[in-house]
């Protein structure tokens, strides 16, 4: 039936982005471990395969009828967040889109000019493809949609979605791996006790760290503990020391960071109101993770969400700190395959007096372990999304039953015309053409930094991992790591923060010197209409 093709296609999509996440994962442990091609080339062909499979299942009507109603499905639910996935798109797929318009535009003029004696002109003059401009009526359609967009909106998430990106998963991640192998050279002549003390005060200032990421912590642990303590505890009992080392420092940065960091943010209105506590994925999220025990949803989130804001928020929301406590506990069956790895990725680096390797066996395994890891980490992480929203659909009369935050309230309803304001002076249509360059300019900055250390890593960065030597590898300068390109990629990141700034203070001047009217100007639709396309 046509409402189960379409279930089907949903379950499809949820398969798909699962297996992208492993993949995605597993393509993240650079500076730890490096996952065999092997894995994703086997990935990319089964979600080929399976695509092929699900196209060739429906009838052209049934795709048609099922994209409809997919993205009724999607407008009606997730509407007002639309400019957040429209924004990914425009940062991950700008040069696409560009190479799209080019190959357009030679369609266009091949069809017009007759050299092709399969795409001749028509006769008529009334022919919608005599009519499109440069364009084909089918691009000419494309562009019309995304002209209807908010773009001056869609154009600035997209460049903060390319930020995070770069601060996240590129700046954080490598320096996190250098200062952590720097660790690790400094404390090999240590003892097992003065090694353990050592790692858990450094591991727990960086869990402190916002931008700081907990799976090159537990790696860490488990190449050094497991370095210090083989000999006395064996590997099997080093590996679950590390273990153990690292949950105690996971629960103590948790506590530290509920108590008395989120507890104390608790205290400021502007806080409360920047995380959005009176949103109904916040009151889900509090319903969810306030519930006293172990429960599947709650550890989801606390094991597969971002160590720094999963802790904090509870803390702004003042929840109990206990039942956060004994539902972080089953986070050590992602702490032990973490560390399994990181005391594999030493074991790998032992030579015999001849030079081969001691263990030659576990490369192999730390390959298999770190893919647990990932499997675990983004499984609760889907997990964790799967029961929010759950909660915010199937609990919505608890959700909805508690109490909302007066304080918050009263202040969103202050900023709500200061807001309109701002979404109305930054309508693309109302912007003049130099604030407009700023923008498009921070947004080309930000894809090409994104582009440059996606695809040309090994150009930007100094191959360098976890066991690799400071000194040696980087002549003992961690700057060192970054390769001409790179150096380029940070030039255009840093020029897009100025530009996508510069842009955010004149939209907000703007919005003020409009909120000063008692009657200031209407938000101009978001949906522009398509006669504004000439």
């Amino acid at each position: 039936t046509e409402g189960t093709s379409e279930k089907d296609i949903f379950n499809f999509g949820k398969i798909w982005i699962f297996i992208l996440c492993i993949m995605w994962a597993s393509a993240s442990f650079s500076g730890t471990i490096a996952v065999g091609t092997s894995l994703a080339a086997m990935t990319l062909a089964s979600l080929v395969a399976s695509a092929i499979m699900l196209s060739a299942s429906f009838s052209k009507d049934q795709v048609k009828y099922n994209k409809e109603a997919i993205l009724e499905r999607v407008r009606a639910k997730y509407g007002d967040n639309l400019d957040y996935v429209r924004g990914l798109f425009i940062v991950t797929m700008s040069p696409f889109l560009i190479l799209y318009l080019l190959l357009s535009m030679i369609n266009q003029l091949v069809r017009r000019v007759g050299v092709n004696p399969c795409s001749r002109p028509s006769s008529n003059p009334q022919d919608p493809d005599q009519t499109a401009g440069i364009f084909t009526v089918r691009t000419r359609k494309h562009l019309a949609k995304i002209k209807r967009w908010d773009r001056a909106n869609v154009f600035t998430i997209a460049v903060y979605w390319g930020i995070g990106y770069m601060v996240l998963q590129v700046l954080c991640a490598q320096l996190t791996i250098v200062f952590l192998s720097w660790i690790i050279e400094r404390t090999a002549k240590f003892g097992l006790y003065t090694v353990t003390g050592i790692m858990m005060v450094i591991g727990l200032v960086m869990f402190l760290l916002p931008p700081v990421p907990g799976l090159p912590v537990y790696f860490a642990f488990g190449i050094v503990l497991s370095a210090q303590g083989n000999e006395s505890l064996g590997w099997a009992g080093s590996v679950c020391y590390a273990t153990g080392a690292s949950l105690i420092v996971k629960m103590c940065a948790g506590a530290i960071q509920q108590k008395i960091i989120g507890q104390s943010l608790s205290q400021y209105v502007a806080v409360r109101q920047f995380v959005s506590v009176n949103s109904t994925m916040m009151r889900a999220m509090k319903l969810v993770v306030g519930t006293k025990g172990i429960t599947v949803p709650k550890v989801a989130i606390l094991m597969g969400g971002p160590d720094w804001p999963t802790y904090v928020l509870p803390g702004i929301m003042r929840l109990s700190l206990f039942p956060i406590m004994i539902g972080s506990i089953p986070i050590a069956f992602l702490i032990f395959p973490t560390c399994l790895t990181g005391a594999l990725l030493y074991m790998a680096s032992l030579e015999t007096d001849t030079g081969n390797p001691v263990y030659p066996w576990v490369g192999t395994v730390a390959t298999i372990t770190a893919s647990i890891t990932a499997m675990v980490q983004f499984g609760s992480m889907i997990i964790a999304a799967y029961y929010l929203e759950n909660a915010a659909d199937k609990r919505k009369d608890e959700v909805d039953a508690m109490e909302i935050d007066q304080e918050v309230k009263e202040a969103d309803d202050r900023d709500e015309h200061l807001r309109k304001c701002y979404q109305t002076a930054t309508q693309w249509r109302a912007i003049p053409f130099w604030v407009k360059s700023i923008l498009v300019l921070s947004l080309g900055c930000i894809t090409a930094s994104c582009y440059m250390v996606q695809f040309f890593p090994s150009m930007c960065f100094v191959e360098h991992t976890l066991t690799d030597s400071v000194s040696e590898n980087l002549n003992d300068n961690p700057m060192n790591i970054f390769l001409p390109l790179g150096w380029t990629s940070i030039g255009f990141f840093c020029a897009s923060c100025f530009l996508i700034t510069a842009f955010s203070s004149w939209g907000k001047k703007e919005a003020k010197r409009l909120a000063e009217y008692t009657n200031a100007l209407p938000i101009l639709d978001k949906e522009q209409p398509e006669d504004e396309l000439t």
